[in-house]
């Protein structure tokens, strides 16, 4: 073989390393909501499980991104990165998003998630790790409730009799609350929130989706009826049973709450 067909034979295609890309690993995460709660024009209708992918320095990027900071974007960008569908993390329900964060912080740190919690009653500091392994979908009482085929479901209050349709909220809805309560505070008018709230969570009354009659529900509802309202919703409500019980080593109080996720939730201390 001459030394010119020889070398020709050793050259690497150009062609061939330009069209060569790494592909990350992928896992699968299961849906609390397992995609019922979604309308038929969102991406996860009925859809009880998504493909994501590993955190790679692309979503490091997204975590140490001051613009996505002051825009308070950060949480949402990681998923939508994440996300081998495309969907806009604020549409998501708050369950199906603890789940996609606490999956990709697993595979990208391991399962074991250190906090520390202050006790209730003597305020003594406890160091707790969190198993993320043992994170499951908490378990919901839905007696006495009728789900809709759009995602939304019905109950009947105690006290009015009335027949409520409610939604799920997500992201998108409690930042329309917020920018309701902002701009009500710039023009010096009295708060809302709870009242707000339930016109954000209530889709129709005995079939009526009018805004007049939800409006005029609202503000003559009954502290029992909206009590049992909430309660329901906290019950019914698809998410992560992500809850610690830690007793102080101090007092010995068996401390429980919901697992905080701090700043460390995705910078573990080495």
């Amino acid at each position: 073989m001459r030394n010119q067909d020889r070398l020709k034979q050793n050259t690497p295609d150009p062609a061939a390393q330009v069209n060569h890309q790494y592909t990350p690993p992928t896992d699968i995460v299961k849906l609390p909501s397992a995609g019922k709660f979604y309308s038929k024009e969102h991406p996860l209708h009925k859809v009880e499980e998504v493909e994501v992918g590993f955190m790679t320095t692309k979503e490091e990027d997204i975590l140490v991104s001051t613009a996505y900071a002051k825009q308070g974007k950060v949480i949402d960008k990681l998923v939508e990165s994440l996300l081998l569908k495309s969907v806009k993390a604020d549409t998501l329900l708050p369950g199906d998003k603890s789940a996609i964060l606490i999956n990709a912080r697993k595979n990208a740190y391991g399962p074991e998630y250190k906090i520390q919690i202050s006790c209730a009653i003597c305020d003594h500091p406890n160091k707790h790790a969190v198993d993320l392994d043992a994170v499951g979908i908490k378990e919901n009482n839905q007696e006495d409730v009728e789900f809709t085929d759009r995602g939304t479901f019905i109950i009947k209050l105690p006290k009015t009799q009335a027949n409520i349709e409610l939604k799920f909220l997500t992201s998108e809805d409690e930042e329309e609350i917020e920018t309701r309560a902002k701009q009500k505070a710039q023009h010096n008018l009295p708060e809302t929130l709870a009242s707000d709230r339930l016109r954000q969570l209530i889709v129709s009354v005995n079939g009526a989706e009018n805004i007049l009659v939800i409006n005029d529900l609202v503000s003559k509802l009954p502290i029992a009826d909206s009590l049992f309202l909430k309660r329901k919703y906290s019950q019914i409500v698809p998410d992560i049973d992500f809850v610690y019980e830690v007793v102080c080593t101090n007092c010995e109080y068996e401390n429980k709450g919901v697992v905080p996720v701090l700043a460390d939730f995705f910078w573990p201390d080495e």
